[in-house]
């Protein structure tokens, strides 16, 4: 045999024998898998899957500072001379949706943090404003199919929406009251949408100092109802609500009863939408927040309002609301409008002007600096 060949085998075998020990004695570990956070672009932007789940989170809010003079705004100083207000408010939202067997499961929760400028009592003869830190729970419902429970805003304000897109959108009154807690159900098919929600309204006690009963929650088991209808034709937008107030006569002070209220929307282009409600309903019930005059009376009410894009960044909103004043008082009304500038994305600037007339016919103007962060 050749012996060139035989060392040639030889070694080659030697390197064989060698790497299959290494092998054996050296095993390289598996990586563990990494899951990325995935976006979830199922119920809108800003979603995404919480590891390990089918469940979207979204995490959002806004910082806001809003300054405030005139006679509708400002604060009485020490010396009895007016300065502006000031409230800075931080709101956080936490928002979760998942598809299940019995239809799309959400939840949405908003606390409000803020540092607000109030007038000081004149209870006690003060002089000058306090700042308080202020918290408030202002949503917090769990939502199946189209059935929700918990902390949310009444029907009767929600369904046929807020009033213009205004900082105060309710001077002379407004549309209805909002904090409750409530069992509802919104059925949306096409064009056709309806509703239903059991109330319990807000705060229920007497007061001593005015001798009148605070509040509009239920004072027995029976919840407020309140039910609405609507319909989107495109271009046109129509939605109507009722709602009742259950509260019995408390040693004969009225409370309770009933109002209703319709809008109708108008979309010309993206550029310009205009709105109007007409409000009507007992001073008694707890739904009629813009009532004047006696509580065995009825109060009408009209608010008009809209928007215009007056450039990419800029849009002008204005809104009026008229009120029967009832009882021989004068009749309120405001006119209120600013200029939303969106100055950087996520960032908006809106200076407004704001106009009020009350029962006494006595006029104030007020404006308004809003400056808000949203994410």
């Amino acid at each position: 045999m050749n012996i060139k060949a035989i060392l040639l085998g030889s070694a080659a075998a030697i390197v064989a024998f060698s790497g299959a020990h290494a092998a054996d004695a050296i095993v390289a570990a598996e990586p563990e898998a990494v899951e990325y956070v995935r976006v979830c672009d199922a119920f809108g932007t800003g979603y995404f899957y919480i590891p390990g789940t089918e469940t979207c989170l979204r995490i959002h809010g806004y910082t806001r500072v809003e300054i405030g003079g005139g006679d509708l705004y400002d604060r009485q100083g020490l010396e009895g001379d007016n300065t502006y207000s000031v409230r800075t408010r931080f709101s956080f939202r936490v928002s979760t949706g998942s598809e299940t067997e019995l239809g799309t499961l959400r939840t949405y929760m908003e606390t409000r943090w803020q540092y607000d400028t109030d007038n000081a009592s004149t209870d006690d003869n003060l002089f000058g404003y306090e700042t308080h830190n202020e918290f408030s729970l202002n949503f917090a419902w769990i939502q199946l199919g189209g059935l929700r429970i918990g902390k949310d805003e009444s029907l009767f304000s929600t369904f046929t929406g807020y009033a213009g897109n205004v900082i105060d959108d309710d001077r002379a009154g407004g549309y209805g009251p909002f904090d409750t807690n409530l069992i509802s159900y919104t059925y949306t098919g096409g064009a056709f949408r309806a509703a239903v929600a059991l109330e319990q309204g807000e705060n229920n006690y007497y007061d001593d100092n005015t001798g009148t009963y605070v509040g509009w929650a239920i004072d027995d088991y029976m919840p407020h109802v309140v039910v609405g209808l609507g319909y989107n034709a495109g271009m046109f937008d129509i939605s109507a609500v009722g709602a009742y107030d259950t509260r019995d006569d408390y040693f004969g002070e009225l409370r309770g009863g009933w109002a209703g209220k319709i809008r109708a929307d108008v979309t010309f282009n993206d550029r310009a939408t205009v709105f109007a409600m007409l409000l009507y309903g007992q001073n008694s019930s707890g739904y009629t927040t813009w009532s004047n005059g006696n509580y065995d009376e009825e109060t009408l009410s009209v608010i008009a309002g809209g928007s215009f894009k007056l450039s990419d960044k800029a849009t002008f909103n204005v809104q009026g609301q008229w009120v029967d004043g009832g009882a021989g008082n004068d009749d309120p009304w405001s006119l209120v409008g600013n200029v939303a500038y969106d100055l950087v994305p996520g960032l908006t600037i809106t200076p407004e002007l704001a106009y009020f007339s009350d029962i006494d016919g006595e006029d104030a103007f007020g404006a308004k600096l809003r400056v808000q962060r949203s994410f």
